[in-house]
């Protein structure tokens, strides 16, 4: 009972830890002490009151009542706050947090004795709560725009909670790209491209709160099929801000944690979740052609996974080799979700392996409409055939003449190698004057680019052919380093009585 007591307690004093984040509070008194933080918000309710008092007095001078000042209105202020809002808070939390990961900047990453779980998190609630002051400034003004008609509550209200998941959603995106271990130029080229990125999420969301206020969500909440979409959406940007949360949490671990069991364990639940989600679906509707909107994206996401993958080192520190289980059968299981290329080159090909083969079951038995060709699934294996190609190749290179070099430079020779095989052969050819539409087409065997310009099946079929075969190879190449890491996955000699050394006197 007193234990059972005492664990209730633990779990309690965790979660008022959670409530309390001390990063929240340091993150919200600079935020209150900098001008950057208020002289936005001022600017902004400046720019809203401008705006209010134009339409104000535009409309005085109108012989005929508009019956629709509210919805114009309305469309101004949501113009106003998806810019202000996407455009400045994602750029004032990736700042931050890109300076406080430089290494002349020792701050709350370095000294502090925070887990890196909660600081992310801290980091994530400063930026929601941020958002949330801007919006509570824009609220008033945007429920006045129901009193001069052509905009209901209900839609105000919708259309606010809408824009503040996006919000918080790039919010997360920013933190995580702010955490990547990059330099200070690289980081700076990613502000810009996040910054024209941004007009396309301002764009995106205008046109939907345009839809919504066209369409009156007062009138489709009484739908089932508009709290299904609303349920979808909302699970699928939690499932996305997840993902960029642990990938955060991952950077910004120490390098003797184990980096790859939260990232892998989150991507793999999210993966047998889109699955159930996308055979129900399946279910109701018989086309098996839904199966591919959780094929894709598992695909994508692999792909990317296997860039970081094997770019991991080899040996485990003490640290993780201490929480290695005893059991043989659980060190199969737990081999794929610690760090190290091995088990992570596994984790993705079984992954990759039983979506093509649970998207093939399902597509066979449930066929309806929209069920893949045998085109496109040509061009899923063969990709993937490439990509492990690529990588196993960049691991060997690494491994016999570049070992002395750190291990993220096997990613980074798996991407110059795909891109020096799709654009050496076609250099080659410019300068013997024999480049053209054919000989890009057909004459370039191992460039997975190529398999977007075919346009014949044997074209297709030679490259599988040579894709799969450059495969095994490299796999046969590269086994004996497989089974060397699979014995390394060992928990440390725990010292006893029995196995301790001889004390010399």
């Amino acid at each position: 009972m007193t234990a059972t007591i005492g664990k209730i307690k633990a779990h309690f004093l965790n979660w008022r830890a959670w409530e309390f984040n001390p990063i929240v509070i340091k993150e919200l008194r600079q935020g209150v002490r900098s001008w950057t933080v208020t002289g936005m918000l001022m600017l902004f309710l400046v720019v809203l009151f401008l705006t209010s008092l134009a339409f104000l007095i535009g409309q005085s001078f109108d012989v005929n009542e508009n019956m629709q000042l509210g919805g114009s209105m309305f469309s101004s202020f949501v113009v106003i706050l998806a810019g202000a809002s996407v455009f400045f808070i994602p750029l004032y939390m990736g700042v931050r947090v890109a300076a406080e990961r430089q290494e002349n900047n020792p701050d709350l990453l370095y000294v502090s004795t925070l887990s890196p779980t909660r600081i992310i998190f801290g980091k994530f609630l400063c930026g929601a709560y941020i958002a949330l002051l801007f919006f509570s400034a824009c609220m008033p003004f945007m429920a006045f725009t129901n009193l001069l008609r052509g905009v209901d509550l209900p839609t105000v209200f919708f259309i606010l909670a809408f824009l503040f998941l996006v919000v918080c959603a790039t919010n997360m995106i920013a933190i995580f790209l702010a955490c990547l271990p990059m330099s200070r130029p690289f980081k700076f080229l990613f502000i810009i491209a996040g910054f024209f990125q941004s007009f396309g999420i301002i764009a995106s969301l205008i046109g939907s709160s345009y839809m919504f206020m066209r369409s009156g969500v007062g009138a489709m909440m009484a739908g089932r099929d508009f709290w299904i979409g609303v349920v979808t959406f909302v699970g699928l940007g939690l499932a996305i801000t997840g993902l960029f949360f642990v990938l955060a949490v991952a950077l910004i671990s120490p390098p003797s944690a184990n980096r790859a069991r939260p990232v892998r364990l989150y991507i793999t639940a999210i993966w047998l979740l889109g699955f159930l989600l996308c055979f129900n679906w399946v279910l109701k509707t018989g086309d098996a052609g839904r199966m591919v909107a959780w094929q894709f994206p598992t695909f994508i996401v692999m792909m990317l996974a296997l860039l970081v993958t094997i770019s991991n080192a080899d040996l485990l520190s003490l640290r993780v080799r201490r929480t290695i289980p005893q059991s043989k059968l659980k060190q199969m299981f737990a081999f794929v979700f610690y760090n190290g290329a091995a088990g992570g080159l596994l984790w993705v090909g079984g992954m990759l392996a039983i979506t093509f083969l649970a998207s093939s079951v399902v597509q066979l038995f449930f066929i309806k409409t929209t069920v893949p060709t045998g085109e496109e699934k040509d061009w899923f294996t063969t990709t993937a055939a490439y990509a492990f190609a690529y990588a196993l190749t960049a691991l060997l290179i690494h491994r016999k003449w570049l070992s002395r070099r750190p291990p993220k430079i096997a990613g980074l020779l798996a991407v110059l190698l795909a891109a020096a095989w799709a654009v050496l052969p076609s250099v080659f050819l410019f300068f013997v004057n024999k480049l053209s539409w054919n000989s890009v087409e057909g004459l370039q065997l191992g460039n997975v680019f190529n398999l977007f310009t075919l346009r014949e099946d044997s074209q297709r079929t030679l490259h599988l052919l040579f894709a799969s075969s450059w495969f095994f190879v490299i796999l046969i190449l590269n086994t004996p380093w497989f089974f060397r890491q699979l014995r390394n996955f060992q928990p440390p000699i725990r010292v006893t009585a029995e196995n301790s050394p001889p004390v010399l006197k």
